[in-house]
């Protein structure tokens, strides 16, 4: 058994992360910026929390790419500051939050390694502000083969998942065994805070939920079999326990799966979704909702209780989607996308 977490009261730390918050960009703000350019996005960034990164890389002059790279900057930077203000246990908890920016950053690599693509565009999307450095990341870009990433990651069994890889050739089941990793020990720590981590640990099965769900619609979608579906789920969230699950993967019809995602808890999260007729966009459509209901649940954690854990946590979370956000309305500007597409897109506490 690992030894109890025991967390105390930092009012410095909750009250800098309140100040944090404050800055994240607000909904009406979004609506503001998908009427620009991506220039006139970056001149808007300049006057926010991303001005360094965006001075740094000079990117009104050069384009989407360096706009990307610089939200990435900054998204380091603001989790790095929440590792440096963070006062006594506070600071194992970010850490191990941080772990998912470590396993996006394993996926990156795997990914570069598979499609061959250029060392520099990999580092481009690297996150470095968990247990792995920069360094040590683009060394395992270096490594000959998939193969031969996944035998230098000790922390992380990977024999079974590569040999479904070279079965198959492709990334599923070492990306899902990550992911596994990642939930299954971030789970088993809020169990050490047990009175502080409640919420915490609410959220994360609720996420859990929320990614079996994705799981379930998008390999049904592509023809996947039951069996198939089933070594990909995760039976620790929240309201989907293993038995639902495995009824689910044996439903035909995409909508009698998200029919039977409403009746456990899940109703009003799908409704809106469900109006859709092509199931392409009906998954599309869930996708969101489900996006937008993690993070309703995050701005939870930001608002409850602003002197207790969850306010950072909930802060990580939020951070997050801005960035995606702002990704998603600079590539939706790149490829002429129409703007009220991409507002549906985005994803704010509503």
């Amino acid at each position: 058994m690992q030894p109890i977490i025991r967390l105390g009261t930092y009012p410095y730390t909750y009250a800098r992360v309140s100040a944090m918050k404050s800055k994240l960009i607000q909904k009406d703000q979004y609506q503001k910026l998908l009427k620009m350019s991506v220039s006139e996005i970056a001149k808007f960034l300049q006057e926010t929390e991303y001005k360094r990164e965006i001075d740094e890389l000079a990117v009104s002059q050069l384009g989407i790419h360096h706009v990307e790279r610089a939200l990435n900057k900054n998204l380091v930077r603001a989790f790095r500051k929440l590792k440096r203000i963070a006062e006594g246990n506070l600071k194992l908890l970010i850490e191990e939050y941080l772990r998912k920016k470590d396993i996006s950053n394993l996926k990156a690599v795997f990914r570069g390694k598979f499609t061959k693509a250029e060392e520099g565009y990999v580092d481009s999307l690297l996150i470095p502000v968990g247990q792995f450095s920069r360094t040590y990341l683009l060394q395992l870009l270096k490594k000959e083969s998939v193969e031969d990433i996944a035998k230098s990651i000790p922390s992380i069994d990977l024999r079974r998942a590569v040999e479904t890889f070279k079965q198959q050739n492709n990334l599923f089941e070492i990306e899902n065994t990550l992911d596994k990793y990642f939930y299954s020990n971030l789970i088993e720590f809020t169990q050490r805070i047990p009175r502080e981590g409640t919420l915490f640990r609410a959220f994360l099965e609720n996420e859990v939920d929320v990614l079996n769900m994705k799981t379930i619609l998008r390999l049904k979608r592509e023809g996947f079999r039951p069996e198939e579906i089933q070594n990909y789920l995760f039976f620790s969230g929240a309201r989907l326990k293993k038995d639902v699950l495995i009824a689910m993967t044996n439903m035909a019809d995409i909508h009698d799966i998200i029919t039977a995602f409403s009746g456990h808890g899940y109703g009003r999260v799908l409704a809106a979704a469900e109006k859709q007729n092509s199931t392409v966009n009906t998954v599309m459509d869930v996708e969101i909702q489900l996006n937008h209901y993690l993070l309703d649940r995050a701005v939870l954690l930001l608002h409850q209780n602003p002197l207790s854990i969850d306010v950072i946590l909930g802060y990580m979370f939020a951070k997050e989607i801005e960035i995606r956000n702002l990704k998603t309305i600079i590539k939706g500007k790149q490829l002429s996308v129409d703007d009220a597409f991409i507002s549906k897109e985005l994803v704010f506490a509503k």
